[in-house]
C-alpha cells in the first residue's frame, strides 16, 4: 500500500475540548487513510463501521438525534476518556485536581458534547508518528489504520459536523 495524501479520524467535541485545555493540545487518536467504505480507493480494503469514519461520525450523530443517552458509542467514548484521564495523572500531565474536575466533567457532558469532529491529517506532516496497529489491534485484520499517540493541535483541521 502507498502513502496516503491523508489520515481521517473522528473524535467527539468533548474528548477535543479536553485535549485542549487539559493536554496541551495534544491529541491521541485512530485514523484512516479513508473517509469511506464507499471512497474509490477503498474497493480493495476491509473497512468496518467501527473504523470508518463516515460511520462513526454517523452514529454519533443518529444517537443525539434520538437522545440516546445509553448509546454505545457514548459509553465508549467516556471509558476511552476515563482512561487517558488516569494515564495523564501518572505522567505527571495533569494534577489530581484536575482529574477530579475532568470527571466531573465526563460524568456530566450532555448528549451535544459528544458531537463529532472530523480530523483532517496531512500524512507528510505526521509520517513520522503514524503507526501501524498490529492486525489484532484493528477493527478487521485488513483494515488501513494508523494510531497517532502524540498528535500536536499545529499538525490537523477540524471539521465540526454541523447536525441541526
Amino acid at each position: 500500500m502507498s502513502d496516503p495524501l491523508v489520515l481521517y479520524s473522528v473524535n467527539t467535541l468533548l474528548a477535543y475540548r479536553i485535549n485542549e485545555q487539559f493536554y496541551q493540545q495534544i491529541h491521541f487518536v485512530w485514523c484512516n487513510p479513508y473517509f469511506s467504505a464507499t471512497s474509490p480507493r477503498a474497493i480493495d480494503v476491509q473497512m468496518p463501521p467501527s473504523s470508518t469514519p463516515y460511520d462513526i461520525c454517523r452514529k454519533y450523530l443518529e444517537d443525539i438525534a434520538r437522545g440516546d443517552r445509553h448509546s454505545s458509542s457514548f459509553r465508549d467514548n467516556r471509558a476511552g476518556l476515563e482512561t487517558g484521564m488516569r494515564l495523564k495523572l501518572a505522567e505527571g500531565v495533569i494534577t489530581e485536581e484536575q482529574f477530579q474536575e475532568l470527571d466531573d466533567i465526563v460524568a456530566k457532558a450532555s448528549l451535544d458534547e459528544f458531537r463529532p469532529l472530523l480530523y483532517i491529517i496531512p500524512f507528510e506532516g505526521v509520517r513520522e508518528l503514524a503507526q501501524l496497529p498490529r492486525p489484532s489491534q484493528r477493527a478487521h485484520p485488513f483494515s488501513p489504520e494508523y494510531r497517532i499517540e502524540r498528535l500536536s493541535r499545529s499538525r490537523f483541521d477540524v471539521l465540526d459536523w454541523l447536525w441541526r
